[in-house]
């Protein structure tokens, strides 16, 4: 049975990926129109890692407030997984565009910034 903070914290998290996605897809449709749609892929796909964070933090937290009530050292480890996946395939993933995919780095960088901003919109639960 999932607890009334999961679904908060699931409504609040799926409204912030949405909020990061509308800054994600301007940023690319920016970046497709000034300096072409090759760099608007990178910028795509570096605001797609911050997206995956976000889903990944999310996933953890939820998982954390379900658990906590039951033990709370599990709870705890599931915070801890989310953070190690995060720090872990951040740059990962910004290396593989790069080295890989051979995308532009700073187009990645932009939009992985760019969907951080979206943690300063005001995102509610209802």
């Amino acid at each position: 049975m999932e607890s009334y903070a999961a679904k908060s914290l699931r409504r609040t998290a799926l409204r912030l990926l949405l909020v990061q996605g509308g800054f994600v897809l301007v940023t690319a449709i920016a970046y497709g129109l000034s300096k072409g749609w090759f760099l608007a892929a990178a910028a795509g796909f570096g605001g797609g890692i911050a997206l995956l964070n976000t889903f990944i933090s999310a996933q953890r937290l939820a998982r954390s407030a379900d658990l906590g009530s039951v033990s709370p050292n599990r709870g705890m480890a599931e915070l801890y997984i989310g953070a190690v996946l995060r720090f872990v395939g951040t740059p990962a993933l910004v290396a593989a565009g790069i080295l890989v995919l051979g995308l532009d780095p700073l187009a990645i960088i932009v939009g992985f910034a760019v969907a951080q901003l979206g943690y300063f919109a005001r995102v509610r639960a209802a």
